[in-house]
């Protein structure tokens, strides 16, 4: 490896490292030794004077050779972050003894599948693999679908309300929690074909009595939770609320069942809205759901489709 390729890969480690640098703290304020902070001298600094010398950047070569793990002459993106200090911040790796094992985690780490405590949750991760092969039209991510059951069985939701069924698959992943906390899953959806399908699915799941579809043009149907005369009211009197709202159909129209179901979403319920990025969202419901001193909003899953995870504070 000649000098001019030294040097690329050097400024390399630096653009993956350099927020690491600038995050550190200073030490004793002036009194931090030069260099002792940046990653790349603590690459190659032998003896940990905080500078690199003659002896240790001719070294540099061979230290990078040693990098190269697979042994294809090349350094990748894995390989050059498991050369650097990353280990407690401004101190390198940790201490012997600190509890922590020598075993690095990687991406992969953090990105286990379900794992099925039962043969209940089996069938309908099964069933939900199946869904991904068949007619899938619009549906939430694996990732996304997880997260909506963790919500729902962290709440403890017993109703929940989904606008926009497409062919099942959130809410099979609801269904799930409701399964868990004796609830149910009410969801729209005006498109007869996809709800054919859904129900399908919920039957190969064998969710289909933890599952109801309503079926017509949400913006109409969701005024049914608030008419007393309709088995889907829900009495308030009573106690009744509804616990998640989770909104993944028209993004126009998510302010308009936001507005008609809020009055009957519980003090400490969610309302998740799917596709939540600046090429989808509405900048009305975006408005709405931040500029609300009674609610708490944050928008997870960014690299993906964007999932608003909204607090109705009690």
């Amino acid at each position: 490896m000649n000098r001019a390729a030294l040097i690329v890969v050097a400024l390399s480690v630096l653009a993956v490292t350099a927020h690491v640098t600038l995050a550190q703290p200073p030490f004793g304020g002036d009194r931090r030794p030069p260099g002792r902070f940046n990653p790349i001298i603590r690459v190659f600094d032998a003896n940990q004077d905080g500078t690199l010398s003659a002896a240790e950047i001719a070294e540099a070569e061979t230290k990078l050779k040693g990098f190269d793990k697979n042994k294809d002459g090349k350094l990748n993106d894995d390989e050059l972050r498991g050369a650097l200090p990353f280990g407690r911040g401004p101190g390198g790796p940790p201490p012997s003894g600190s509890g922590r094992g020598s075993e690095r985690v990687t991406a992969d780490d953090f990105d286990k599948p379900t794992l099925a405590q039962d043969d209940t949750e089996k069938r309908v991760l099964d069933a939900l693999d199946a869904m991904r092969q068949g007619p899938r039209f619009a549906n939430v991510s694996h990732t996304d679908g997880r997260l909506l059951r963790l919500l729902a069985e962290a709440v403890d939701a017993k109703r929940i309300v989904e606008i926009g069924t497409s062919t099942g698959e959130s809410a099979a992943w609801l269904a799930l929690a409701v399964e868990a906390t004796g609830g149910h899953v009410f969801t729209h959806e005006i498109d007869e074909e996809r709800a054919k399908v859904a129900q399908g699915n919920f039957a190969k799941a064998g969710v289909e009595t933890l599952v109801t579809i309503v079926m017509g043009d949400a913006h109409e149907t969701v005024k049914r939770y608030r008419d007393p005369d309709d088995p889907l009211f829900v009495d308030t009197a009573k106690q009744e609320s509804i616990d998640i709202l989770f909104l993944d159909a028209d993004k126009e129209g998510y302010i308009d069942y936001l507005d008609k179901l809020m009055p009957v979403i519980r003090p400490g319920g969610l309302i998740i809205a799917h596709n939540m990025n600046t090429r989808q969202a509405d900048a009305r419901y975006v408005k709405a759901i931040t500029g609300d001193p009674k609610l708490e909003t944050l928008i997870l899953l960014k690299e993906g489709a964007g999932v608003g995870v909204t607090l109705k504070k009690r």
